[in-house]
């Protein structure tokens, strides 16, 4: 097998890989309305990942919870993330104006 054949059979598979981890990983995560990024965990729930990386946890029947910091969460995907800071209050007002105007 010459050396291009084996560089484009590389890159092919490559390519292929980051495709299916991708597709993977991209269900999990989306935007809400006030631009944190939103991720579907394993019990229901879902994580919201605010601009400054501090976090605020919904629960499956959409309630925030209270989490302590540092505490580990899993992905619907499978992936782990530690809990930093419990924003539980900012999540509360954020749902209030959506509900309320």
């Amino acid at each position: 097998m010459s050396t291009f054949t084996k560089s484009a059979l590389i890159a092919t598979v490559l390519a292929t890989a980051s495709i299916v981890a991708s597709a993977a990983i991209a269900p999990t995560a989306r935007i809400g309305a006030f631009g944190e990024q939103l991720v579907t965990l394993q019990n229901g729930g879902t994580l919201h990942i605010y601009k400054n990386g501090t976090m605020a946890e919904e629960n499956a029947y959409g309630r925030p919870t209270v989490v302590a910091p540092g505490q580990i969460l899993h992905e619907k995907n499978g992936t782990t993330i530690a809990m930093k800071g419990d924003e539980v209050g900012r999540l509360s007002m954020e749902q209030y104006q959506q509900n309320h105007g």
